[in-house]
Parts: C-alpha cells; sequence; structure tokens
C-alpha cells in the first residue's frame, strides 16, 4: 500500500500520466499539421485535440496529487472532475467544429 492509495491507484495514475504524454504528442503533430497548411479546420482540430488528450489528463493528475497530498481539500474533488469535464467538453466541441470547418471548405472547393 502506498498512503492511502493502492497499487491499483498506482497503475491508474501511471495510465493517466501516460495518456496525457502522448495526448500532448497528438497534439503537437496536429499542430505542426497546421503550421505546414494554415488551415482553419486544423486550427480548431489541435486545439480541441490538445484540450481533450493534453490539458484535461494533467489537470487531472494534478487535482488528484493536490488532494492525494492534502494540498487541497476532499470537497475539491468534485471542482477537479467538472473543470476536467468542462474541458472535456471544449475539446469535442472543437474538433467537431473543425470537421464541420473542414467539410464546408471541401463544398466550396477551398
Amino acid at each position: 500500500m502506498l498512503g492511502n492509495g493502492s497499487f491499483v491507484g498506482l497503475l491508474a495514475g501511471a495510465a493517466a500520466t501516460g495518456s496525457a504524454a502522448v495526448g500532448l504528442y497528438i497534439g503537437y503533430q496536429a499542430y505542426r499539421g497546421l503550421r505546414r497548411n494554415d488551415e482553419p479546420a486544423m486550427r480548431y482540430l489541435s486545439v480541441g485535440m490538445v484540450l481533450l488528450f493534453g490539458v484535461t489528463y494533467l489537470l487531472a493528475i494534478v487535482g488528484q496529487g493536490m488532494i492525494a497530498f492534502h494540498v487541497a481539500p476532499l470537497s475539491f474533488q468534485d471542482v477537479f472532475r467538472l473543470l476536467v469535464r468542462l474541458l472535456q467538453l471544449a475539446g469535442l466541441v472543437l474538433i467537431a467544429y473543425s470537421l464541420r470547418v473542414a467539410a464546408r471548405g471541401r463544398a466550396t472547393g477551398n
């Protein structure tokens, strides 16, 4: 046992950290595509991916750590959860919007 956590909790934290790292890498690659092509659809896609795959996991990890190490009270758990869900929603909305912008661009021949 690790404090009030468990081995499964440690593995979950490691998986979340790995997900954040891979998510930020995917977002970075989308950003590189944006810099190459400078298309509006890529801008929304890259920001959405960074939010969805990187920022949300990092916020969850930081929030979990702050609660585990008693930097923030346990009552903040719901606040962190709400922030993560709102950022996930924002990332998904941006990705969906990027698909709409890309489809509109193809329809008009741009």
